[in-house]
């Protein structure tokens, strides 16, 4: 979660400070938050409005991340959502914990999304098939691959 609280001072332009609940997430999907900040961050500065963050979060193994546009003309705020459901995607694909690749698991009471090693710590199995994420590109909405995204080229398993 450290790392998830710098990212705040990077990005001037995105107001963190009604942040309601706070950060709940591990530090392992830090680069997936980046890159969302750093486009809305782009958006927002441009004359796009404002974002206000207000929960940063793990839910049912996923990233979700609440925020409200204010003063946002439909050109930028079509911007911002196309990039969270990006980040959403990704984040199944991503462990929570130390942000190599991972798969969303289950143990009976928790769905995460983990690497192998860090599944294993919470003696969970991986959900098959696992979740198929949508993502919006130019209006249009397309299943995400994570084989065909540059971001998740860098990971390793």
């Amino acid at each position: 979660m450290e790392k998830i609280i710098r990212l705040a001072e990077r990005y001037p332009h995105l107001t963190f400070g009604n942040l309601r609940f706070g950060i709940e997430c591990g530090d392992g999907w830090a680069d997936i938050i980046h890159a969302f900040f750093a486009t809305a961050e782009e958006v927002t500065a441009g004359g796009g409005g404002a974002l206000h963050l207000l929960q940063i979060k793990e839910k049912m193994g996923g990233l979700r991340i609440y925020y409200r546009l204010a003063d946002t003309a439909q050109k930028s705020w079509i911007r911002i959502d196309e990039a969270y459901y990006l980040a959403e995607a990704r984040s199944f694909h991503v462990c929570e914990r130390c942000g190599r690749r991972g798969v969303l698991t289950y143990n009976g009471m928790l769905y995460a999304t983990r690497c192998a090693e860090h599944a294993a710590e919470l003696e969970s199995e991986p959900v098959s098939p696992g979740p198929r994420m949508s993502i919006v590109v130019a209006n249009m909405v397309l299943p995400y691959n994570p084989d065909t995204d540059p971001f998740m080229s860098k990971r390793t398993d």
